[in-house]
């Protein structure tokens, strides 16, 4: 049955299931299904504890184990197509009601799996998890009323989500309704880090307080390569554009995964009436009023090491990186192999203002990983006020082997310099995590004059364009950001520019960033380069 089972996953017609009764298997020991109604005949196949049959059929009374009842006929597919594959039950161990499985039902599932070898486990939907309540319509929705302070994005939603893709963010289950021949629907598992693609929503469910979306998805089972598609939990999930890896330089890497919630909705302001539920969510201005006024909150955050072992970073645990605009809109790590004792940072990025402009901000916390959990310590942050009206300023931060630089620049509405100032943060040498602060100097960043070795990760100390060939006349490639992390691959001539003598380095980008442009960098590269020259006067 399992194999006729993954190849059916590939069907795209489904069929109606009102003609049989649903009725679940209660043996602990689970249920053998045989060819005929006689525990001499063959077992063709064996169901488990809490796994659910269509009836098609009643026979005759029997007594079985001091049980009498009758013998059932159940069905997994349409006999014309697999007839072999139905067969006979003892209906004394059958229910119309579904068992209990207790207050972890993941952990219920996926023992199962362990138990079983299958690859699905058979369901009529996702199963009750403990604090989690499923609205599958209008009735069950209003009938329920679970109260929720905040809402999980819809990354189905067009002008926010054009791309709508996602990956999963921890081991999660997604259900399998029943498709072409086959007529009863399945649970089965994703793996985290799992890339699908969503296409529209359907359900809702509530968890802890969070209301999230129920998705349509489709992929690729990493097993098997076949194609897969079903409904999936917005809890279990974030957008690709919530990820962020960096390099361990190594050859592993540090991966963040995060949630976004919405806090403008929640029950007191959209009630329990779905469709009003689907509006907000489903509208662009929803999205961007949370951008402008700080509406965003992160429900989840994850980061799992080189060795893939996961730590749950407390939401709580951000709130000394709370500014007063609201919650940062977004989230990244950084982990700066120029440092001659590198540690693994998280950087909030933060707006408040409207659509004239209004003030960026980041902030920057050490990450010490540890206990399955992750200890931040804020390290510095910085910001600055650009508007339509005048205001215009720039702010941002890159490593050296022995702390971080910020740079800061201000205007004010007539265009004079309120400040142009850098603050160096100095490493503890016997706290890696802790930093001291320094003093302010009233100037932009230097460069200066130096040498490089092959190998070596540099980072610019301000925009600085990748070009085509060591020359100031070669074609330009991109526009670097500040800080951005890259590693030497080969060492060009010594030149003097700007009075700085130092080597053309042949570059390449260690993790995904973007360009000033919001190019991802790797993409940047004419057809078959990985690297490009940049002047080595402006990196660190």
């Amino acid at each position: 049955m399992k194999k006729i089972c993954i190849c059916l996953f590939l069907a795209f017609v489904s069929i109606s299931l009102f003609a049989e009764e649903i009725m679940y298997v209660t043996s602990p020991n689970g249920l053998r299904v045989r060819s005929e109604p006689s525990l001499s005949s063959k077992t063709i196949d064996a169901l488990y504890y809490g796994e659910y049959v269509l009836v098609d059929k009643v026979g005759e009374k029997t007594t079985i184990d001091g049980i009498t009842a009758n013998w059932i006929r159940v069905k997994f597919y349409d006999d014309d197509e697999f007839p072999e594959a139905n067969g006979w039950v003892f209906g004394g161990y059958l229910s119309k009601e579904q068992p209990e499985l207790g207050k972890d039902a993941f952990s219920f599932i996926k023992d199962y799996f362990k138990r079983s070898k299958k690859d699905v486990y058979l369901a009529s939907f996702f199963p009750e998890e403990h604090g989690t309540v499923y609205f599958r319509n209008e009735a069950n929705w209003e009938n329920q009323h679970p109260d929720y302070d905040c809402a999980l994005e819809n990354l189905c939603q067009e002008n926010y989500y054009p791309d709508s893709k996602a990956v999963t963010i921890r081991e999660c289950m997604y259900y399998q309704p029943p498709v072409a021949a086959c007529l009863v629907g399945s649970i089965a598992m994703l793996p985290e880090g799992t890339q699908i693609e969503l296409s529209e929503t359907g359900e809702y469910g509530e968890k802890a307080g969070v209301l999230f979306p129920i998705y349509w998805f489709n992929g690729k089972d990493e097993k098997t390569g076949y194609q897969i598609e079903g409904y999936i939990r917005g809890i279990d999930i974030t957008s690709t554009k919530h990820t962020s890896s960096v390099s361990d330089g190594r050859g592993g890497k540090y991966t963040l995964y995060y949630q976004r919630a919405l806090k403008s909705v929640n029950s007191d302001n959209c009630g329990f009436n779905k469709s009003e539920v689907d509006d907000a969510l489903g509208h662009y201005f929803t999205y961007e009023m949370s951008y402008l006024k700080g509406g965003f909150k992160m429900s989840c955050i994850v980061i799992t090491d080189p060795a893939g072992k996961r730590y749950d970073v407390d939401p709580e645990s951000l709130k000394n990186s709370t500014s007063e605009m609201g919650n940062a809109h977004s989230m990244a790590l950084e982990y700066p192999l120029n440092m001659k004792n590198p540690v693994l940072f998280l950087k909030e990025s933060f707006f408040g203002g409207g659509m004239g402009g209004g003030y960026f901000s980041e902030k920057l916390s050490t990450a010490e990983l540890k206990n399955g959990g992750a200890i931040l310590r804020k390290t510095f942050e910085h910001g600055y006020l650009s508007v339509d009206a005048g205001l215009d300023g720039m702010a941002y931060h890159y490593f050296s082997k022995s702390g971080a630089f910020v740079y800061e620049y201000q205007t004010d509405e007539m265009g004079n310099v309120e400040h142009n100032r850098q603050i160096f943060y100095e490493q503890k040498e016997n706290s890696p995590y802790a930093f001291w602060d320094g003093e302010s100097i009233s100037r932009e960043p230097q460069g200066k004059s130096q040498t490089f070795k092959k190998g070596q990760y540099v980072n610019p100390i301000c925009r600085l364009k990748m070009r085509m060939s060591p020359v100031l006349s070669a074609s330009t490639i991109c526009l670097l950001k500040p800080g951005t992390l890259l590693k030497i691959v080969e060492v060009g001539d010594k030149e003097t520019i700007d009075g700085i003598s130092a080597n053309w380095v042949k570059v390449q980008p260690v993790n995904d960033d973007v360009s000033v442009e919001g190019e991802i960098l790797k993409e940047s590269f004419p057809a078959e380069e990985t690297s490009a020259w940049v002047f080595g006067g402006y990196l660190e």
